[in-house]
């Protein structure tokens, strides 16, 4: 196998996160790219991008096929000759389609595998061609391996907590809704125009005319404004055709849980609604795919 020394190491493969270079340079004293064979390399399971333009990767083997590849993928060893890519899983796809048979990468310790998935995650959302959905579950996936908040994820991408917040709400959308999303067929803002509709019912008819009628953000933010304001005028209504007091009527949600619940939303990034009082109650999870399911449970860590 083939060596040879890389003075720039990790920062030069990823410049925006000189941060972390810094911190790992102190654990190891150079930086080696080895040539391994491309069918030892194997792609990341937790790579936040699940879908990669075929017009891209073809522009991108072309260059390859024209001046090789040009920078290094980062990885770990998972067992002898084998290697789970960390960043450049574009690049690798692209260098299969390109015929090449053997990758230049660096070779990261096993034992800091949460560090290099967050350099993965970090290094995704950073280059801004993860669609929006695919950043929202990055985000929350980086607060799960990570222990950050909202605001401490925000500085590790360089963006603003409002963003990353706005961006996880869309995980509260349903599956049909989120997939629109990822298809481009509706944009984040009308989905966030989406989401200040509490109706399921209500959220699903203008989903539906935002896509038949093709109405902008603008229209769609102003039909969701009407709708908000009807709801709760009839909500209103009812509230004043009902005594104002009754046996059983269910209280309103302490101020404790009250912010409980804006806690979990924002930790779970879907529905949560709890009912009952602090000395007891229910907690209600939703989630609207295997892979939701799947995402909530791994945030919540069950053994």
């Amino acid at each position: 196998m083939t060596k040879f020394g890389l003075g720039k190491g990790l920062g030069a493969l990823i410049p925006e996160h000189q941060q972390f270079f810094e911190q790992s340079s102190q654990e190891t004293t150079e930086s080696i790219v080895r040539l391994v064979s491309i069918e030892s390399l194997i792609p990341n399971p937790d790579q936040p991008r699940k879908t990669f333009s075929q017009e891209s990767l073809d522009e991108l083997a072309e260059s390859i096929r024209r001046h090789g590849l040009l920078q290094p993928l980062l990885v770990h060893e998972q067992e002898a000759d084998k290697y789970i890519i960390i960043a450049g899983e574009r690049r690798y796809r692209a260098a299969q389609i390109a015929g090449l048979e053997q990758l230049p990468v660096i070779v990261r310790a096993q034992d800091d595998r949460d560090r290099h998935l967050e350099l993965s995650l970090v290094e995704n959302i950073q280059r801004e061609d993860l669609d929006p959905i695919e950043e929202a579950q990055a985000y929350v996936r980086l607060m799960d391996i990570s222990g950050a908040t909202q605001e401490g994820v925000a500085e590790m991408v360089g963006k603003s907590r409002v963003t990353v917040a706005n961006t996880i709400r869309l995980l509260r959308l349903p599956e049909d809704i989120q997939e629109a999303i990822k298809q481009n067929s509706i944009s984040p803002g009308h989905a966030r125009a989406l989401l200040s509709i509490e109706d399921d019912d209500e959220r699903q008819k203008l989903f539906s005319r935002i896509r038949e009628e093709n109405l902008s953000v603008r229209q769609t933010e102003q039909e969701s404004q009407k709708l908000q304001n009807e709801l709760q005028a009839k909500k209103a209504k009812s509230r004043r055709s009902r005594p104002s007091v009754a046996e059983g009527t269910e209280a309103p949600l302490d101020p404790l849980l009250k912010e409980l619940k804006e806690k979990l939303i924002e930790r779970l990034g879907t529905k949560v609604e709890i009912q009952g009082s602090l000395d007891g109650g229910t907690i209600k999870i939703q989630y609207f795919s295997q892979e939701d399911l799947q995402r909530i449970y791994d945030v919540l860590k069950i053994e």
